[in-house]
C-alpha cells in the first residue's frame, strides 16, 4: 500500500485518509509499521516510507516538511549554486520561526531564524519530476549568512576569502536579487553591504 504512495515521506493526515478508521487503529498500524521497518519516524507526525529506490529521497524537500516555513539557504544554498566549493553535510535552512535543529536517520537539518520582512524575497521554487522545494538565490543565501553569523565584512574580497567563493561564478550571477536585498533586506548592515557591492564597477 505505502509503496504506491507518490512521495518517499508521509504525514499523519495522509495516513488518516489512506487507512481510515479510528485514531487508535491508525496508531496501532503505525506502531507495527515502525517496528517492521516499513516506516521511519523523522519527527512526530512525519515518516519516511521504506522504499527500494532511495534516490527518491530529496533532503531539500524533506527539510521543508520537517520545519517551516523555511527555505534552503546559507552554505547549503551556496554549495548548490556552485559558489562554495566545500561539501556541506548538514542541510541548512532559513526559518521564519525560532532557530532549531533536527537529527534524523537521513541526516542533520538546521534552521536559523531570519527576519520575517521580505522572508521569501529572492527565493526560488524548484520543481523536479520527484520533488519540490524552495531555495535562496545565492545573493540571498549570502545575505542570510551575513545576518545570522553577524559578519562585518568591509569588502567583497573579505567574503571571497572567508567563504572561499568561486569568484567567476559570483561575477557572472544575476545582480537583480542583490538590488532587492540592497533595498528591502531587514538588516541595515546587510543592506549597506549589498549597496557597497553594487557600487563596485565589476559587480554592475
Amino acid at each position: 500500500m505505502l509503496l504506491e504512495y507518490p512521495k518517499p515521506y508521509i504525514h499523519d493526515a495522509a495516513l488518516a485518509i489512506i487507512l481510515g478508521g479510528s485514531e487508535d487503529r491508525r496508531y496501532s498500524w503505525v506502531k507495527r509499521a515502525l517496528h517492521k521497518g516499513q516506516l521511519t519516524r523523522l519527527r512526530k507526525g512525519l515518516y519516511l516510507i521504506e522504499k527500494k529506490d532511495s534516490s527518491l529521497i530529496d533532503t531539500f524537500e524533506i527539510a521543508q516538511q520537517l520545519y517551516g516555513p523555511s527555505y534552503i539557504s546559507f552554505e547549503t544554498a551556496l554549495s548548490y549554486h556552485g559558489w562554495a566549493p566545500e561539501a556541506v553535510y548538514t542541510t541548512m535552512s532559513a526559518s521564519a520561526k525560532r532557530s532549531h535543529s533536527v537529527r534524523t536517520p537521513i541526516g542533520m537539518f538546521s534552521y536559523e531564524h531570519t527576519p520575517r520582512d521580505q522572508f521569501f524575497m529572492a527565493v526560488e521554487r524548484i520543481e523536479t519530476k520527484d520533488s519540490l522545494y524552495l531555495i535562496a538565490h545565492p545573493w540571498k543565501a549570502l545575505a542570510d549568512y551575513m545576518y545570522v553569523r553577524r559578519k562585518k565584512w568591509k569588502t567583497f574580497a573579505d567574503v571571497i576569502e572567508d567563504l572561499r567563493l568561486d569568484e567567476f561564478r559570483v561575477e557572472a550571477a544575476d545582480k537583480e536579487p542583490l538590488k532587492e536585498i540592497a533595498r528591502y533586506y531587514h538588516s541595515p548592515r546587510v543592506r549597506r553591504f549589498a549597496q557597497m557591492i553594487l557600487k563596485e564597477n565589476r559587480w554592475i
